[in-house]
């Protein structure tokens, strides 16, 4: 996952330099074309959950690992706009059998008990590594110019291809159950009220993710004139606190009721977005700190938020066949990103509409997480003292 993450890293940053600079699109081209395939990837959201029944999660996260790679490879040949979304399709179609698989592997590695604590371990992980290939991205740029952005579309494609490598040397247990008459599928996924309460209420809560990474930005430079430097620190104060805190905070909210995890952080976003609403009324000197301070915020409720969502998804869906389940829960995260930042660059036209939208999104979240039942807890709780276990991957 480290090796994985960090190539996405080096290279996501860059992806539409990349189409303009070396394919030599225009950015309006490129972005649609991207959007287009990313939107288009979800039609194989079922597909991916009964990949997993079939074969397991090991053996998708590896057919992802190679079609991730094949993918972004084409990304250097792509000549044409439907040759672009093709290869977009092709990556975004492996990321979505990706998002499906790693949680059920999760899920058959780890005790019940210790969901919580092995996914914030994965999310700290993952945010560090994408961060840590953010930096390279702009130590690239700024070393190898033009040329450096095929170099990043090189090492994001081997980095998949490594990735794929070192997961050959870990242990999966075996699959669902054999009785396929009595396997899952997605349309008991939907249909099953508790679980999909949670991921409508996670997937709106998911849109206040975007505020410090695609809207602040924008907004801090064009719509407040405040200098460059504050977007850089409002997005280093964001991946900064997931690194530092994810594992202690999830370590203190161990004994807690999961309820009351994901009540406690749809109210604190609700209060960030609150003060970003009043950010232009500010004073001057005061809109960029406040800014890094909403980063913070949001970075806390989403670390708290993510796992905790992840290991409920787990404990709603049915024992050794979580696969349709967490195919479906992966909209909780993937679909804000894929339509999220079409809406901020619009809605920044507007910017009072904009957090007022993202406010309705937040209060809609709690009315949905409100309409579920009870949610199943773990046998035991976790020791709020155990250190968090390494073997993520």
């Amino acid at each position: 996952m480290a090796a994985d993450t960090v190539g996405a890293g080096v290279f996501m940053p860059l992806s539409l330099l990349f189409f303009v600079r070396v394919q030599h699109f225009s950015a309006a081209a490129a972005g649609t074309t991207v959007t287009i395939g990313s939107i288009t990837s979800f039609a194989v959201i079922p597909i991916c959950g009964r990949m997993i029944q079939l074969i397991g999660p090991k053996s998708c996260l590896l057919i992802s690992n190679a079609l991730t790679a094949v993918g972004y490879a084409l990304y250097g040949v792509a000549g044409t706009l439907p040759a672009v979304v093709g290869a977009a399709f092709l990556v975004m179609a492996s990321d979505r059998l990706y998002g499906a698989a790693w949680p059920t592997l999760v899920a058959r590695l780890a005790e019940p008990a210790e969901l919580t604590r092995w996914f914030s371990s994965v999310n700290a992980l993952k945010t560090t590594c994408l961060g840590a290939g953010t930096l390279a991205a702009t130590l690239l740029m700024a070393l190898a110019g033009g040329p450096g952005l095929s170099v990043a579309l090189g090492l994001n494609s081997a980095s998949s291809v490594l990735a794929g490598l070192l997961l050959l040397g870990v242990a999966a247990p075996s699959g669902p159950p054999p009785d396929r008459a009595a396997r899952s599928g997605l349309r008991r996924a939907v249909t099953d009220r508790p679980f999909l309460s949670l991921v409508v209420s996670q997937t709106l809560l998911s849109a206040a993710w975007l505020i410090p990474t695609v809207a602040f930005p924008l907004y801090l430079v064009q719509g407040l004139g405040q200098p460059a430097y504050w977007p850089t620190a409002v997005v280093a104060a964001r991946y900064a606190t997931v690194s530092l805190l994810q594992v202690r905070v999830n370590r203190r909210l161990a004994a807690w009721d999961r309820t009351r995890v994901l009540r406690l952080s749809i109210a604190v976003v609700a209060g960030a977005i609150a003060l970003t609403a009043v950010l232009s009324s500010a004073p001057r000197a005061l809109q960029g700190p406040l800014a890094v301070l909403v980063a913070v915020v949001l970075a806390v409720a989403e670390l708290a938020s993510k796992p905790t969502a992840a290991a409920t998804a787990v404990a709603l869906a049915p024992t050794g066949d979580e696969g349709p389940h967490m195919a479906l829960f992966q909209l909780t995260w993937t679909l804000s990103y894929a339509v999220g930042p079409a809406v901020v660059g619009v809605g920044l036209d507007h910017p009072d509409r904009l957090w007022a939208a993202l406010g309705a999104c937040v209060a809609t979240s709690a009315l949905a997480h409100r309409l579920r039942a009870p949610l199943r807890r773990p046998a035991a709780p976790a020791d709020p003292a155990a250190p968090a276990d390494p073997g993520t991957t």
